[in-house]
């Protein structure tokens, strides 16, 4: 004896006619229904042939990996260990930032470069200044983390 198919499984058991079933879109909520709505798995394959390599240079033969350069380190809290598995939204991870490097990066920056990184003239000798006489930094302006 064959067991009728329940109205609540709404997959066919060939997979080459599911495509054709009505489906819900979870984006949108509507229910939906025809091929145009997948993708062929020959345009799948086609796109991971033709997806560029950013890790490594060169096109074609055997390839070398690109090398790494590092313009900063920002140290982060432990929590920060399987942030991979976290869930968008969460709390920041905390950063722990070197003050005392940033100061003396500021410090070492020419006038033209803090300006060619979006830094105004005047903001960045106030900056400046207020280092040098004060010996603080507020790290959270914009300035400031352009500068950095």
């Amino acid at each position: 004896m064959m067991a009728r198919q329940s109205s609540l499984y709404p997959f066919s058991n060939n997979p080459q006619s599911t495509v054709y079933d009505p489906f819900i879109d979870y984006a949108t909520g509507e229910i939906k229904e025809g091929s145009h709505y997948f993708k062929p798995l020959s345009r799948t394959i086609m796109q991971y042939v033709e997806h560029l390599e950013h890790k490594f240079d060169g096109e074609i033969g055997v390839l070398e990996r690109k090398h790494v350069h590092a313009d900063g380190v920002v140290y982060i809290g432990k929590e920060a260990n399987n942030i991979d598995e976290q869930e968008l939204d969460v709390k920041k991870v905390q950063e722990f930032i070197d003050v005392e490097e940033i100061k003396r990066k500021i410090l070492g920056i020419p006038q033209k470069e803090a300006e060619r990184l979006g830094v105004g003239r005047s903001t960045f000798q106030d900056i400046k200044k207020r280092i040098f006489e004060h010996g603080y930094l507020i790290y959270n302006t914009p300035a400031a983390k352009k500068a950095a």
